[in-house]
């Protein structure tokens, strides 16, 4: 009997290899997006704490105080492996003919630093006794195409100090370079690092803009054990003086290399479990038309005395055989795209140790979701074999025919709709199965769609907001208090149409619950440089009465409310308690902003910037141009250019949208497979019905009308459900971006949403195809004969 039912099997395949086959390949792509996609999240975890690891990256930053009681604090804490101190600052540095505000941090001379460590990929470290070498990061170093031997220049405040790149660098703090967590993104050529050896740093840079550090690296059991090390180790710091101390995960750099992370691990479960539901949905589609189709053949074995869990057995095995085979190619194929994802993304990025692993977990889960597609879409129907009684299955068809429903007494009544689809709405009713089946494809089609979709339009939505309603400057400019004033100057640069002093300061926010480190800026009271969006929507003004406006992911991290009091603390060590007047709503950072007249009187810090705008339209200049005329007033330090901060988001933007084509490509494919293995199905399950229809001289044409017409109508009634899982998901994927540094509000608009309505309606009509030329194909002649005998 196992020979027999093994010959069927076989047999059974060959006659519905397509359907099978779209069943596999849908579990086939979602396994492979599971094994690669999860592989890769798991991979490019690894390489950034290798990278950690290798390096020695600080788990704790203290700024301020004095360095030597600072250290001697730490290193008195149990869980401490190493201590480090140094200086770093701001100071403007140039690069032949570009020159803005860099930051200079100090190392050892003639050796590596005990904590953040720096890889020297070209040259060498500098050598002790070399007063005029430094290192230059290695993302500076493509900024401005450096390389060893170039020379480069640093101001002390009263002279240029020329100094020579002895190396390029990479460091664990800026594999992604970030100046703050207010400026993830920023214009690359506003932003410089240079490492310079510790005693010469202070007559490079001058020492008014410097401030004094301790690197603390905790020991591996004190970092992932728990127990409070950081906190202690932090709290000791404080005392000792630290005016602030920075645990890893508030580093701008880690911390958003950590929300991609995060993102890119829900990405890699939740797309491949759409999939594999798709799958199985389909799975159980074919086989329970194959249980319905064979129920005299189901009856005869059970006749003969086959017992029934044998007989559900070989049904079962249709769907596992089909989850198996798809899984197994998948995971094939997501191990070889492991390898290229992890290298892309983290050659993308920029990471210097990658490391990539192919975990047999990962394949052997990805194997068993294969089969439990199978278990899940053919126990059902299997199962269903087990219930039938041999002579009720041996009646064949008639023993299902059933009363005609409310359903189908009301279109037999409503003659005023076409035949054509008056017969496929009945066949709606008649197999709830089927239309529930095609509806659920569907739905999980525009759920895919969807959220990708979703997703790039609510960036773009996001970025629009950034640089239309906020950010409205087109470039800012740093300059020099105690230059000359350069408004003048820079009013007449060819196509700035305006210019705004503002004041920006570093300072530490503290609230009702802990600190944040975040920049205050302040403007003109009645500003036209920059938008304060509520998170109504609205907009507002500075507040004219001393108070300050913060992000509302600042004021979530100190859960601070309007009216509360805000203590702002300057590098300084000046402290100021100030009132928070309102909340805005910006995507990108969390920062804090008043008048300039409440900056000053808080931190102490006059006009230190100024907002440019140009004309608009056909008279905008040329932004080089203008960067290389603002850069050449004297007084000016460095600029910024608003545009070349979209196009930097747009370049890192770029494996992203790959993604989303990617996944928008495959929504439609996923759509397609379910709707055609039900089509299909539904061929083979009518085969007496259409060919008597041929028969009877009912054209080709309008029998295809009468298929299309049900699966359209299937997959309309579906596009509502569709819509609103569809808007949930991504609702819900979004969430799971937002933090202090992006906030991001769902964007799908009516376009959208029905453009993917219309897409996977044309999906479900292209499924047509197959179904027109299996009712083409059909032997009239045979089908008469075998419903004769």
């Amino acid at each position: 009997m196992n020979r027999i039912l093994l010959t069927k099997t076989r047999r059974d395949l060959r006659r519905r290899l397509p359907q099978f086959a779209a069943v596999g390949v849908t579990v086939l792509i979602g396994v492979m997006l599971f094994v690669a996609g999860y592989d890769a999240y798991r991979n490019l975890g690894s390489s950034y704490e290798h990278t950690y690891s290798r390096m020695h990256f600080a788990d704790l930053t203290a700024s301020g105080g004095d360095p030597s009681e600072v250290a001697a604090a730490a290193r008195a804490e149990h869980g401490v492996s190493d201590v480090a101190t140094r200086t770093q600052g701001r100071a403007p540095v140039r690069f032949g003919d570009d020159e803005l505000l860099g930051r200079v941090a100090g190392l050892p001379p003639g050796a590596q630093p005990a904590v953040n460590k720096v890889d020297v990929i070209a040259g060498h470290y500098p050598r002790r006794g070399d007063d005029h070498g430094v290192l230059i990061e290695r993302h500076t170093a493509e900024t401005f195409g450096l390389a060893p031997g170039d020379s480069s220049e640093i101001f002390d405040g009263e002279r240029w100090h020329t100094v020579t790149v002895r190396g390029v660098a990479d460091s664990p703090e800026y594999l992604w370079p970030a100046l703050s967590r207010q400026q993830v993104v920023g214009d690359p050529h506003s932003f410089a690092v240079v490492f310079a050896p510790q005693p010469s740093l202070r007559k490079l840079a001058g020492g008014a803009s410097m401030t004094s550090q301790t690197l603390v690296r905790l020991t591996a059991g004190a970092r992932d054990g728990g127990g409070g090390a950081e906190e202690r180790v932090a709290e000791r710091m404080r005392a000792a003086g630290a005016s602030e101390v920075q645990p890893r995960s508030e580093h701008p750099s880690h911390s958003a290399l950590n929300e991609d992370l995060k993102g890119f691990s829900q990405l890699s479960v939740a797309f491949p479990v759409l999939f594999l539901a798709a799958a199985a949905v389909a799975a159980y589609v074919l086989i329970t038309r194959l249980v319905l189709a064979e129920r005299k053949v189901i009856a005869t074995f059970l006749a003969a005395g086959v017992p029934r869990t044998t007989v559900a057995r070989h049904y079962l095995g249709h769907g596992v055989l089909a989850g198996t085979g798809g899984a197994v190619l998948g995971v094939a194929l997501g191990a070889a795209a492991t390898t290229a994802m992890t290298h892309a993304y983290t050659a993308e990025i920029g990471i210097p140790y990658t490391l990539v692993e192919h975990r047999p977990g990962v394949m052997v889960t990805g194997a068993l979701f294969g089969v439990l597609v199978g278990l899940v879409g053919g126990a059902a129907p299997a199962w269903a074999t087990t219930r039938t009684a041999p002579a009720e299955a041996m009646r064949g068809d008639g023993g299902s025919l059933r009363q005609p429903g409310r359903w189908d007494r009301a279109l037999a009544r409503a003659r005023l709709l076409p035949l054509t689809l008056r017969l496929s709405l009945r066949e709606l009713g008649r197999s709830r199965r089927r239309t529930l089946a095609t509806m659920l494809g569907s739905v999980l089609a525009l759920v895919l769609v969807l959220t990708s979709a979703g997703m790039a339009g609510s960036m773009k939505a996001a970025m629009d907001v950034q640089f239309g309603e906020v950010q409205r400057e087109d470039a800012t400019v740093t300059a020099d208090p105690r230059a000359p004033d350069p408004r003048r100057a820079l009013r007449g640069i060819d196509g700035v149409e305006a210019v705004e002093s503002v004041t920006t300061v570093q300072v530490t926010a503290g609230g009702g619950d802990g600190s944040y480190s975040t920049s205050l800026t302040g403007y003109s009271p009645g500003t036209g440089m920059h938008g304060f969006r509520t998170p109504g929507g609205g907009e507002r003004r500075l507040p004219a009465d001393g108070g300050v406006l913060a992000g509302k992911g600042l004021a979530d991290r100190l859960h601070l409310s309007p009216g509360d009091r805000v203590v702002l603390r300057a590098a300084d060590g000046r402290k100021k308690q100030v009132r928070l007047a309102g909340l805005v709503d910006e995507p990108m950072g969390s920062a804090l902003y008043a008048t300039r007249a409440t900056v000053e009187e808080a931190t102490g810090t006059p006009a230190n910037g100024y907002a440019l705008r140009f004309a608009p339209g056909a008279d905008a200049p040329d932004p080089d141009r203008v960067r290389q005329a603002a850069t050449a007033v004297e007084g000016v330090v460095a600029y910024a250019d608003s545009q070349a901060v979209e196009r930097q988001i747009d370049r890192y933007m770029a494996l992203f949208w790959v993604f989303v084509g990617v996944m928008l490509l495959l929504g439609g494919v996923l759509a397609l497979t379910v709707v055609y293995v039900t089509m299909t199905v539904n061929i083979a399950e009518r085969t007496a019905e259409l060919a008597t229809l041929r028969a009877s001289g009912v054209s080709l044409r309008r029998i295809a009308a009468l298929l299309a017409a049900e699966n359209l109508a299937a997959t309309l009634l579906a596009v509502p459900v569709g819509l609103a899982a569809g808007f949930a998901a991504a609702w819900q994927f979004l969430n799971s971006f937002n933090s202090d540094m992006l906030s991001l509000e769902l964007e799908i608009g009516w376009p959208l949403a029905t453009g993917a309505g219309l897409a996977v309606a044309g999906a479900s009509l292209l499924s047509q195809i197959p179904a027109v030329r299996a009712v083409q194909r059909l032997d009239i002649a045979r089908v008469v004969r075998e419903r004769a005998g």
